[in-house]
């Protein structure tokens, strides 16, 4: 990149015009994070989709070179440790997607929490009864078994009842599929994504201390 390079925008919440290849990225843990705006410290996660399009299909090699270099930076989830050997408080991450199992493992790992990861509802369950987690944060739509279903399967075992259960969505965020995951489902809390690393650490530290 030229010194004299740059790629000015406009803040899709404040409006305020900033220099993209400058800025840095949001703490959001999504699949894939955007620029946060030096005025008003908004990302463009949630931004609407037009938004999005039209400034990655405009921006400099640069930037696009700085996208690919923070996508690789994402390491795989570690292994799941033998059920003795796991740290404790511990939290099961049910995800099918692998991006999201990679940033919100590294998040909630570096918060010292134990971890265990399953990639579809039916494996969540398995881990579950295996593990005896403290927490379970669990996607809302996965294949082999719906997340919700099973937080509530997990809520009606008495091995398992005893764990908090989270779901996190980027659909279901009405106030009605909120009260429905409380009533229906048994679920403890709900995320919406991309979620927020300081939203994740008060939902973890609200329920685990």
């Amino acid at each position: 990149m030229s010194e004299a390079e740059t790629y000015v925008v406009a803040c899709h919440s404040c409006r305020s015009t900033f220099d993209a290849l400058e800025a840095t990225w949001c703490s959001c843990l999504a699949t894939e994070r955007t620029l946060v705006c030096p005025s008003c410290l908004s990302c463009f996660c949630k931004a609407q989709p037009q938004y999005k399009q039209t400034f990655w299909r405009n921006a400099p090699k640069a930037l696009w070179d700085r996208k690919l270099e923070e996508h690789k930076q994402a390491l795989e989830p570690p292994a799941n440790p033998e059920p003795a050997e796991a740290v404790r408080p511990l939290v099961l991450l049910v995800d099918d997607e692998k991006d999201i199992q990679r940033v919100a493992s590294r998040a909630i790992a570096g918060l010292g929490y134990g971890l265990v990861v399953a990639r579809n509802g039916q494996e969540g369950l398995d881990l579950a009864k295996r593990y005896r987690p403290d927490l379970v944060l669990s996607d809302a739509l996965m294949p082999q078994l719906d997340g919700r279903e099973m937080c509530r399967r997990i809520k009606e075992d008495p091995e398992t009842a005893g764990a908090k259960t989270i779901v996190m969505t980027g659909l279901y965020t009405a106030v009605k599929y909120r009260t429905e995951a409380h009533k229906a489902y048994k679920v403890d809390d709900y995320l919406t994504k991309p979620l927020d690393f300081a939203l994740l650490r008060e939902m973890l530290q609200k329920h685990l201390g």
